[in-house]
C-alpha cells in the first residue's frame, strides 16, 4: 500500500473517531443526566462549553498546522483528546465532566485542522476533491456510529 493511501486511510478513521464522539454525548443524555443529577439544558451546556472552547482553539491549531509537521499535530491533538476522553469517563460531578469537555474541545480542534491541513497537503489539486468528499462521508459514518452507540 502506498504512503498516501494508508495516509488517506489513517486520515478518514481519525475523522470517524472525531465525529463518532462529537455525537456519543448527546445520545446517552438521559444517563448522565442521572449520574450527575442534572437537567437537559445543563447537559445541553456540556455540549456548548465543548463547542466554544473548540471554536476558540481553531487559531492555534490553524497556526500549529501551517508551522509544524501535520502527522505531529494529529498525534498531539489525539493524545489530548484521549487524556480528555478518559477524564471524562472517570468524572463525578458536573464541573469536572465540563473541564474535561472543555479539553475534548482542545485535542478535537487540533485533529480536526490538522487532518484538513494533511488531506490538502497530502493530494494533487485533481484528486483534492475527492479527497475531502472521502473524509466528509467518513466523518457521517462517524456520526451514525457514535448516534448508535
Amino acid at each position: 500500500m502506498k504512503s498516501e493511501t494508508l495516509t488517506m486511510v489513517l486520515v478518514n478513521l481519525a475523522g470517524i473517531m472525531e465525529r463518532a464522539d462529537e455525537s456519543l454525548l448527546p445520545g446517552v443524555y438521559k444517563e448522565v443526566g442521572a449520574a450527575l443529577c442534572t437537567d437537559p439544558t445543563g447537559l445541553g451546556s456540556l455540549t456548548l462549553f465543548r463547542s466554544i472552547v473548540q471554536s476558540s482553539c481553531y487559531p492555534l491549531a490553524a497556526y500549529l498546522s501551517v508551522h509544524h509537521n501535520c502527522a505531529h499535530i494529529i498525534a498531539l491533538g489525539a493524545f489530548l483528546w484521549a487524556a480528555a476522553t478518559f477524564l471524562v469517563a472517570i468524572s463525578t460531578t458536573f464541573f469536572q465532566v465540563a473541564v474535561s469537555r472543555g479539553l475534548n474541545g482542545i485535542g478535537l480542534a487540533i485533529v480536526t485542522l490538522a487532518i484538513q491541513s494533511l488531506v490538502a497537503d497530502s493530494t494533487d489539486e485533481s484528486n483534492r476533491g475527492m479527497a475531502f468528499g472521502w473524509l466528509q462521508l467518513t466523518g457521517n459514518f462517524g456520526s451514525i456510529i457514535g448516534g448508535l452507540c
